[in-house]
């Protein structure tokens, strides 16, 4: 859907704010970024492109110095908004396919090759992510889109220029606040493929060429955190290192430290994770030993002097909870003054009563009984039963 299809040239003289508007007539590298990152964070409203981002209020200034634009950045609520309403720049911008809502609808455009990476940075700043795990020594290089068509049309261009080994396109949906399904898409690739990426969109930039200052900082800290693991010229990790430090292949190492160590403590030496270790196991074809059975015992109940079974070790002292709960006991069984019922009381309540009375109803045909015995009445002003004042 076009919205603007003028056949006269507008006059510049007649416009509030200046821009240069032949910007997406002729691609450059500033172009081809601003181009791939409004396909990510622009859209189109009414009669205006804009772009409304959080906290990047620099790269907003970065494309207005780069599109010569006087146009205001606003500050909002909680964003920074440029906004530019020229009727020329619309019109260009959306032959180039950013059109009205175009979340589920775009296409991956024809860039040409010498600014493909330059396109493809600028989406990786809007709908990206760098991301990296020290501790893991992990890095991956993802995109997100809701058009399945956009994120197949940029895999099969990385993989031409590229030639990356696999990749993981998938399908993420959610409920939205108002209950709707929502259906994203995702691509990302992981350790040598994402260095490739990351080197293939950020080397040998210039001065002119832009990017997010916090994803650049973010490339670095990955590129650091590659090289780290690299230790060779085919990609040999932490395996290969310490094969490397002890000087034996890692099927011996692991055969003397077993005789030693149990395999998470292993894992702790070698500061890896404990299924890590067990694959390594098995790789270097490398037996565990067997655990060894424990040995059961019988035991007598000291409350039921039933017999039972249970490992050597255990704690375990009584056959049942019935029979724990017995021992626990340090009362002892009564019988109830009205009806004969036996039933326990703990030790502490002899020292507070000398009545035992087993229920409520018991309790009221006890206090009928004194009433008759004229020991205690009701007392008319509270209701309570009251001892009787001897005559």
């Amino acid at each position: 859907m076009q919205l603007y299809l003028r056949k006269n040239p507008i006059n510049p003289s007649r416009l509030k704010y200046k821009i240069n508007q032949d910007f997406f007539k002729h691609w450059n590298s500033q172009m081809a970024y601003i181009l791939g990152f409004t396909f990510a964070d622009g859209n189109i409203h009414y009669c205006a492109l804009a772009w409304d981002l959080k906290d990047d209020v620099e790269l907003l200034k970065k494309i207005s110095k780069a599109m010569k634009s006087s146009y205001p950045i606003k500050k909002r609520k909680n964003s920074f908004r440029l906004r530019i309403s020229n009727p020329t720049i619309l019109q260009d911008i959306q032959k180039l396919g950013i059109t009205p809502n175009k979340t589920k609808t775009c296409q991956f455009p024809n860039v040409p090759e010498a600014f493909l990476r330059d396109f493809i940075r600028g989406f990786l700043d809007g709908d990206g992510w760098i991301y990296t795990r020290k501790e893991r020594r992990e890095i991956s290089v993802g995109f997100s889109n809701g058009s399945l068509k956009f994120l197949e049309g940029l895999s099969k261009s990385l993989n031409k220029h590229l030639i990356l080994t696999t990749k993981n396109l998938r399908t993420r949906k959610k409920i939205t606040k108002n209950h709707r399904i929502s259906t994203c898409y995702s691509l990302e690739y992981y350790c040598h493929n994402a260095y490739k990426i990351i080197q293939y969109l950020y080397d040998n930039l210039k001065k002119s060429d832009l990017y997010l200052d916090r994803k650049y900082e973010r490339q670095i800290k990955a590129r650091k955190i590659f090289k780290s693991v690299l230790k060779g010229p085919k990609g040999i990790v932490k395996y290969r290192e310490i094969e490397r430090e002890y000087n034996m292949p890692m099927q011996k190492i692991l055969q003397k430290l077993i005789k030693k160590y149990k395999a998470i403590e292993i894992a702790e030496k070698f500061d890896i994770y404990p299924r890590t270790i067990y694959a390594w196991f098995k790789k270097a074809k490398v037996r565990l030993p067997k655990r060894k059975s424990k040995k059961i015992i019988v035991k007598e109940c000291p409350i039921c002097y039933r017999r039972f079974k249970q490992y050597r070790g255990c704690s375990k002292k009584y056959c049942s909870e019935h029979c724990r709960i017995l021992a626990r006991q340090t009362g002892k069984f009564v019988e109830c003054a009205v009806c004969g019922k036996e039933i326990y009381r703990p030790r502490w309540w002899f020292k507070i009563n000398s009545i035992p009375i087993c229920s409520r109803e018991c309790m009221g045909k006890w206090r009928y009984m004194r009433v008759k015995k004229n020991l205690i009445h009701r007392s008319k002003k509270t209701g309570r039963f009251i001892f009787s004042k001897s005559k």
